[in-house]
C-alpha cells in the first residue's frame, strides 16, 4: 500500500507541511478556510491511513473518540452519557463528534479524532458511502482499535447493535393480532444497515401474516421528524385505501408521525392505531401512551466498552458481533389495552 507523505498533503491544500502539522497538531491556531483546505487534502490523499498509524506509535492520551449523531435522536443522548461514564470509570476521556447523520461529516471528525492520537474510536456508522467505509476499512487494515456501536455493519470489525428483525417483526405482529390487515410501515434512513433490516423485519411479518402488501403502506420518513410529518400526512389523505395502524421505525420519526395525527385531528387509537420501535422517556406521557420497542441503552454501552478496551489490550483477537434485545412495552396506542393482550414480552 502506498503510504501517503505530509508533504504530500501540504501540497495538494497548497500550504507548507509546518501548516500541515499545525492543523493536525492543534500547535497553532490556522485560518479557517486554511484548516478547511488542509482537511480536504488528507481526506482525498487518504492520509487518515498515516493518522491512525501515528495514533497507535503514540498511544499515551488515554482518549477514546465517539463519532455518532447525536442531536437527530434523543435514545442516544442516553447511550453517550453510559458510554462516557464506563470510559471514565476505566480511566479514559471521551471526546465526542456529533457525526449529523451525514457520511462525508462522519469521515471528516474521525480525521480529527485521529489527530487528537485517540487511544480508539467507537463509531456509528453509516453504510453505502464508498469514502467513508474505504476509510473505516483502512483503519481495520490498520489494526486501529475500532468499534461500531448501534449501527451493524458489513465490515468485519467489533460492533454492538440492538435487534432489529424480529423487534419489528413483533410490533407488525402484534397490530395484525387486533385484526389490522393494512398496517402501514414509516421508514427510516436506509443508509444503515439498521434502517434495513427493520424493514426487513416488516416485510418478514407482512409476507408470513398474510397481511396487505401494498408498497404504498411504506412510508418514507427518512429518519426526519417534518419529513415523516408531511409524508404520514399525504398517506393518510390522498390514498383511496389508507393504513389503518403504523409501525414507526424510530422516536424521531414517531414525533412526526404524532403531529401529521394531530394535524389531521385523528384519534390514537380511535382513528388509527400506532406502535414504534425506539422507546423514549415521554412515550408513557402522552395520552394515549406509546406502545413501543425499548432499546437497552445501559447494555449496548457497557458491552461497546468492554470490547474496545479488550480490543486496545488484545489487538489480534477475531472480531466480535454482538446483538442486544429488545424490551417490548405494551401500552395503549396499539389500541389493545393492557388486560386483552396476551402476547409475552421480548
Amino acid at each position: 500500500m502506498t503510504t501517503t507523505t505530509m508533504a504530500e498533503v501540504a501540497r495538494l491544500a497548497g500550504v507548507s507541511t509546518t501548516t500541515v502539522s499545525h492543523v493536525l497538531n492543534k500547535t497553532r491556531k490556522v485560518a479557517p478556510e486554511t484548516e478547511q483546505l488542509v482537511w480536504r487534502a488528507v481526506a482525498d490523499t487518504g492520509y487518515r491511513h498515516n493518522l491512525a498509524a501515528r495514533a497507535l506509535a503514540t498511544q499515551s492520551t488515554d482518549t477514546i473518540g465517539l463519532a455518532m449523531s447525536v442531536v437527530t435522536n434523543p435514545y442516544f443522548g442516553e447511550l453517550v452519557r453510559d458510554v462516557d461514564r464506563l470510559l471514565r470509570r476505566a480511566g479514559f476521556t471521551m471526546i465526542l463528534a456529533d457525526t449529523n447523520d451525514d457520511p462525508s461529516v462522519e469521515a471528516d471528525v474521525i480525521d480529527h479524532l485521529l489527530a487528537r492520537r485517540v487511544s480508539g474510536l467507537i463509531v456509528s456508522p453509516l453504510e453505502g458511502d464508498g469514502e467513508l467505509t474505504d476509510s473505516l476499512r483502512r483503519l481495520l487494515d490498520d489494526d486501529f482499535p475500532l468499534l461500531f456501536l448501534d449501527r451493524r455493519s458489513t465490515l468485519q470489525a467489533d460492533q454492538v447493535f440492538s435487534e432489529c428483525v424480529g423487534s419489528i417483526y413483533h410490533l407488525t405482529a402484534h397490530l395484525a393480532a387486533q385484526g389490522h390487515r393494512r398496517i402501514g410501515y414509516v421508514q427510516g434512513s436506509q443508509a444503515a444497515m439498521s434502517g434495513r433490516d427493520r424493514l426487513t423485519g416488516y416485510r418478514k411479518a407482512v409476507s408470513d401474516l398474510g397481511l396487505d402488501h401494498d408498497p404504498q403502506l411504506i412510508i418514507a420518513g427518512e429518519s426526519n421528524e417534518r419529513i415523516t410529518e408531511q409524508r404520514v400526512a399525504e398517506h393518510l389523505t390522498a390514498s383511496d385505501d389508507p393504513a389503518t395502524a403504523l409501525v414507526v421505525s424510530n422516536n424521531q420519526m414517531t414525533l412526526g408521525t404524532l403531529r401529521a395525527l394531530q394535524r389531521l385531528r385523528l384519534k390514537v387509537p380511535r382513528d388509527i392505531a400506532m406502535v414504534c420501535y425506539d422507546d423514549f422517556e415521554w412515550a408513557d406521557l402522552f395520552d394515549p401512551r406509546i406502545t413501543a420497542t425499548a432499546q437497552d441503552a445501559a447494555t449496548l454501552a457497557s458491552t461497546a466498552v468492554d470490547l474496545l478496551l479488550s480490543r486496545i489490550k488484545n489487538p489480534d483477537r477475531p472480531p466480535l458481533a454482538v446483538s442486544v434485545p429488545t424490551t417490548f412495552r405494551h401500552r395503549d396506542s396499539c389500541g389493545c389495552g393492557r388486560r386483552k393482550y396476551k402476547g409475552a414480552a421480548r
